[in-house]
């Protein structure tokens, strides 16, 4: 017969759940709590559920967030607090509940880990509400068709944290992709998108060009085939390719290697040209040094070129050299050209009765104002407020995007009717995730049909429609102090993690998918799902609407308070769809590939 499961002390281990929430938790108490976690599956239960309806208080009760966001110092207040920007103050019971703190202690983090080894399969069935400070990696999602690309999942691994002081995020990198043309990846190996980290190790591609900016400052322009190992910032090893390298005095010292050569630069420009049957270097500016093989410390000025190999130099192989300046001009070149289509794909889409408001990337914005073009017209323009940026759109010189990085900033709109499902579609560039959570779209009052659409700091995104506005919640305060009480009754769907900081200010499309017919909820990064979950019976509802909403930020949730949440998206967003109607995978995955930049 098995043992009867240890009885664990329900008010002790509230004390220490409410610890945990407060960020108070001290070492003595944090052992005592990972001891508690370890030997009773009951205990992890009740965890997680206190996790839970936090991270749900806090959506439907997010307080006055202003004073938080009025100092970048200001990086650890509680995630939840009162309308005076006092914490709200009690302990967690199954039958009493309120906003916490989001603050954890570096204990925390040891005490999940302890409990990973010792209920491995109970933390698994809530791996979703664990805090993210206790995960040391991020999970990661395929970022568009090209999954598996080792540079755009860096993994951010926490370094060391102090009393009071969250992880210190690092990522594994020499430098950065900034341009791709028409390159072809090899397949079954890792490929790279614009804005990706280059790690070190093989770099390979089967034609194109690729611009790469190191971080010690130098640059290389690539040309494929090409074949190279990326050592560390100062060094790369050239196989095959042809390529342009230009290092500024900053770099000096920049290293490539190739036929048995160290090239060493001095402050240069010089072209390469490396294949199986001939080596080639040539000075375009300045000065380099070759040592290894047969030279010794042998330096080349401008115009000088010499053979690495023992066939001749080619007298005019610069000429099939990329040059920096060409592939420059040929970005901007094909950029205009995939606007230009795309532009006529929206005429076109914007015709679709399906579409109830669109709000497509435009080169100018008169009188701050986004026009809608969805030609159902049951949304009006979007009202640019506050100190909306006015940047580049994800087509350069074609396209402008909204920039939401200060608090006040939002695109105000209102979008009359009653519909019966959502589809909401935007692209989006992320700078980062500062707030709890970090709005895309918001209906004003989070009333009854009403959608938030928002990422959370842990990099999920999360999807929710009000279902019951007038169901009363009381959380009290404290002994001394009155009850508040609220109203709202939802669910929220979360992705896993699908952004880290590997992945700041890479465009990125962005779907969520509600359909009560079919009772699912889906999630998509650039056109492929990441997330799909039933909606059940009692989340159900069939009568949606929008009302004024905000792009960007969430305006106006208290009404009669000045209030409001900081969720503004410390990134771009250059358009946005909402269908009244749930788009297949299919109309997602040809949204998001005639929608690409490239």
């Amino acid at each position: 017969m098995a043992a009867n499961p240890p009885q664990i002390d329900s008010a002790e281990l509230d004390r220490l759940i409410d610890r945990v929430l407060e960020g108070t938790l001290g070492d003595a108490q944090a052992s005592r709590l990972a001891a508690l976690l370890a030997d009773s599956p009951a205990a992890v239960q009740r965890y997680a559920e206190a996790l839970d309806t936090h991270t749900a208080l806090c959506e439907i009760y997010p307080g006055g967030y202003f004073d938080m966001a009025a100092s970048d110092e200001q990086k650890f207040q509680p995630a939840c607090r009162t309308s005076q920007g006092a914490s709200l103050e009690t302990s967690f019971s199954s039958r009493s509940v309120r906003p916490w703190s989001a603050a954890f202690d570096w204990t925390i983090a040891l005490t999940a880990v302890f409990c990973v080894g010792s209920i491995g399969y109970l933390i698994g069935q809530h791996d979703s509400r664990l805090p993210s400070s206790a995960k040391t990696t991020a999970s990661s999602a395929p970022a568009d068709s090209k999954a598996g690309s080792r540079s755009e999942w860096a993994i951010a691994q926490p370094e060391n944290q102090s009393q009071g002081f969250p992880f210190e995020t690092t990522l594994a990198g020499h430098g950065i992709l900034r341009q791709a043309l028409d390159i072809v990846w090899p397949a079954g190996l890792p490929s790279y998108r614009e804005g990706g980290l280059l790690g070190p190790g093989s770099f390979k591609f089967e034609s194109g060009i690729a611009v790469l900016d190191f971080f010690s400052g130098a640059t290389m322009v690539v040309k494929g085939p090409a074949h190279l190992d990326i050592e560390s910032d100062w060094a790369v090893a050239v196989h095959e390719g042809k390529l342009e390298a230009t290092v500024p005095p900053a770099a000096q010292g920049f290293v490539i290697k190739a036929a048995g050569t160290e090239i060493i630069d001095l402050g240069t420009q010089f072209a390469l040209d490396i294949s199986a049957d001939k080596a080639q270097v040539a000075v375009l500016d300045g000065e380099v040094m070759l040592r290894g093989n047969r030279f010794a410390d042998d330096r080349l000025l401008t115009g000088d070129q010499v053979a690495l190999g023992l066939l001749p130099v080619e007298r005019n192989f610069v000429t099939s050299v990329p040059r920096l300046a060409d592939v420059v001009s040929r970005k901007e070149t094909i950029s205009q050209k995939r606007f230009h289509q795309y532009r006529r794909f929206i005429d076109k889409l914007a015709a679709d009765p399906r579409l109830i408001a669109f709000y497509p990337p435009r080169r100018d914005i008169p009188n701050r104002l986004l026009p809608n073009v969805a030609g159902a017209a049951l949304a009006g323009n979007a009202q640019l407020i506050g100190p909306v940026e006015i940047v580049s759109g994800r087509f350069p010189a074609e396209s402008v995007g909204l920039g939401f990085r200060r608090p006040g900033s939002r695109a105000r709109m209102k979008l009359d009717g009653t519909f019966s499902a959502y589809s909401f579609l935007c692209w989006a560039k992320i700078d980062s995730l500062p707030h709890r959570y970090n709005a895309l779209f918001l209906a004003d009052g989070y009333e009854n049909g009403e959608p938030h659409w928002q990422i959370r700091s842990d990099g999920r995104l999360m999807f929710s429609v009000m279902v019951d506005e007038d169901r009363e919640l009381v959380y009290p305060t404290g002994p001394k102090k009155q009850p508040i009480h609220d109203a709202g009754f939802h669910h929220v769907y979360f992705t896993k993690p699908i952004w880290n900081n590997s992945l700041a200010g890479c465009w990125l499309h962005l779907a969520a998918v509600y359909d009560p017919g079919s009772r699912q909820v889906a999630q998509y990064i650039n056109g492929e799902e990441v997330a799909r979950e039933a909606i059940t019976s009692e989340f159900l509802i069939r009568d949606l609407r929008i009302g004024a909403a905000e792009i960007g930020n969430w305006g106006q949730p208290f009404r009669t308070s000045p209030d409001f949440a900081v969720r503004n998206l410390d990134g771009v967003i250059d358009e946005m769809l909402i269908f009244d109607k749930p788009l297949s995978q299919n109309e997602i995955l040809n949204l998001f590939r005639q929608g690409k930049p490239e």
